[in-house]
């Protein structure tokens, strides 16, 4: 007779959350973060979720052999895809944060359906925006306080850059200018720029950061300068000097990213101070 061999399985020792995804859509979209509505679910309200259909149009199997031996014995549920219990027993989510407790059998079978549900919910906290058809999300441990650490600590860091530049009007428009990907008016006040600035520090401060510490910034802002002075000229996709001369080496595409590569190499620093010299003749 073949060796029997001992089942190892046991539940593990832990104790996940699984959150509600709230979404600013639909009638939630103005509504404050109290709002018995907010988020796009109606406060005290369940959704329910069943074990999911295969393509030929099974149940799916969400417990492995040792899981499922286990936890007929731990339950005394016949917990064989073909039975009954996976027809009828759903999950129940609400709004506010659900525990599972995965040392309890019912609560991991609980999970291990909400685990196959590969586009109702997210597995981790920081893949939750990845697909906008996911409802909840489940969080491990201190998953989301470490995501909100991470976001603070960039946005002090942002702040703090910030901080340099908060009075230069010139600065403060070709920043902004990156940030939108638009040009902005000379004449904006100052006022205005610090405080649409501000707001991307506060909601985007990554895309601040990834702008202010960019080693080729300087560059950047050299080349919407010369636009906006009429010395760099930008045709569709291409940039060149006013006199013709496209940035970028031989072969290449004058795209903004050649562009900024061009005026970084030091074999084209003719190039670089004869736009810097024209922007400076071209000051009101």
């Amino acid at each position: 007779m073949g060796e029997v061999l001992e089942n190892t399985f046991t539940l593990p020792n832990k104790v996940v959350t699984v959150k509600y995804i709230k979404r600013k859509k639909g009638m939630s979209s103005n509504v404050s973060e109290d709002h018995v509505i907010s988020g796009g679910m109606l406060s005290g309200s369940v959704k329910k979720f069943t074990t999911p259909l295969m393509k030929n149009g099974g149940l799916a199997n969400v417990l492995t052999k040792e899981e499922k031996d286990y936890l007929e014995k731990e339950t005394g549920l016949e917990l064989s895809v073909y039975k009954d219990f996976w027809k009828t027993h759903y999950v129940s989510l609400f709004k506010d944060d659900n525990r599972l407790d995965l040392s309890n059998p019912m609560d991991y079978i609980s999970y291990k359906i909400l685990s196959v549900l590969k586009d109702d919910i997210a597995p981790t906290w920081s893949e939750r925006n990845m697909k906008q058809t996911y409802q909840f999300v489940i969080v491990s441990g201190d998953e989301e306080m470490s995501e909100r650490k991470v976001t603070l600590d960039s946005k002090l860091e942002a702040f703090k850059l910030y901080a340099k530049i908060d009075e230069d009007k010139d600065k403060l428009i070709g920043i902004l200018s990156l940030l939108t990907n638009q040009p902005v008016s000379k004449e904006t006040s100052l006022r205005w720029l610090q405080t649409k600035v501000a707001e991307f520090l506060d909601s985007k401060p990554e895309s601040f950061l990834e702008i202010i510490k960019d080693k080729s910034l300087e560059t950047k802002l050299l080349i919407n300068t010369g636009i906006e002075k009429g010395v760099v000229l930008k045709k569709g996709n291409k940039y060149s000097t006013s006199d013709g001369l496209e940035l970028c080496e031989n072969g290449q595409i004058a795209t903004f990213e050649n562009a900024v590569t061009y005026l970084d190499n030091v074999k084209h620093q003719d190039v670089r101070t004869f736009i810097e010299a024209k922007i400076l003749g071209n000051k009101k």
